[in-house]
């Protein structure tokens, strides 16, 4: 059996660590800290109120995951579970050490293969970073597992935006762009990635944390369709597995109805 876990992460800057960056007191309002941290990573052109910064910069604050399973030697994915958290319900650090946690290991002590999109430049190295910052260990990412999923060539982490344009041979695409050419549903209900900032700032964290559960999925289903094009898996199991992710949904969907656009 082989176990799959796809991931994604909403983060926004940590404030704080941007004040010890910058030299600034404690007291300093967090809108200064924000545009000076923009000024000092902005692009040319850029407003630095909402300028996307490194990664050490952010911090965690909601993880969506989706889990799957397939039989040695092929045949459909089957989703085991899905579901989303944010620091509305838990710690920063919960939220972490409890999805390092949830990462499967069969028998063998091997741990699951990871799927993101853009996770090699982002997702993956933020969890380091904050269990860094946090004071967390997180052995099941460094090899504790049996996995090496910092090999960005490796077949342990699957980052589809580095698969899909030959690790940058070709312009990277974005989820959306790929969810566009399978007819996959995207950013339901007008909600994107810029737009997190503020809805968090507006303690709209559970509707932060159901978006980043429809990235998790729109990512899977990008995955299904990836791996029946480079024949691993054949069109009858790829019905199967998208059959078998609407009867999942379905068991969510009343609490959670953006889902119901995968329907």
């Amino acid at each position: 059996m082989t176990a799959l876990v796809v991931f994604d992460i909403e983060a926004v800057p940590d404030l704080e660590v941007g004040r010890r960056l910058l030299g600034q007191p404690e007291d300093a309002p967090d809108a200064d800290v924000r545009r000076m941290l923009g000024e000092r990573y902005a692009r040319e052109g850029q407003d630095p109120t909402t300028a996307f910064l490194k990664t050490p910069m952010y911090r965690i604050v909601s993880i969506a995951a989706l889990y799957a399973k397939r039989e040695e030697g092929g045949g459909p994915l089957t989703v085991t579970q899905i579901g989303s958290r944010s620091v509305a319900e838990k710690s920063e650090a919960e939220l972490l050490l409890g999805f390092v946690k949830s990462l499967p290991v069969d028998s063998r002590g091997t741990g699951p293969i990871l799927v993101t999109f853009g996770g090699n430049g982002f997702d993956l190295p933020l969890l380091r970073y904050r269990a860094f910052a946090l004071d967390a260990p997180v052995p099941g990412l460094h090899n504790g597992g049996r996995r090496n999923y910092w090999h960005r060539f490796g077949q342990d982490h699957i980052d589809l935006c580095d698969v899909l344009s030959a690790y940058g041979a070709s312009t990277k695409p974005s989820l959306a762009e790929m969810a566009a050419l399978a007819n996959i549903p995207v950013k339901i209900g007008g909600v994107d990635g810029s737009q997190v900032e503020a809805f968090v700032a507006a303690g709209r964290l559970a509707e932060v944390a159901d978006y980043c559960l429809t990235d998790v999925i729109a990512t899977f289903c990008v995955f299904l369709r990836h791996e029946m094009v480079r024949g691993d898996l054949r069109q009858a199991h790829f019905e199967a597995s998208m059959d078998n992710l609407r009867s999942t949904i379905r068991k969510h969907v009343d609490q959670k109805p953006l889902l119901s656009a995968f329907l």
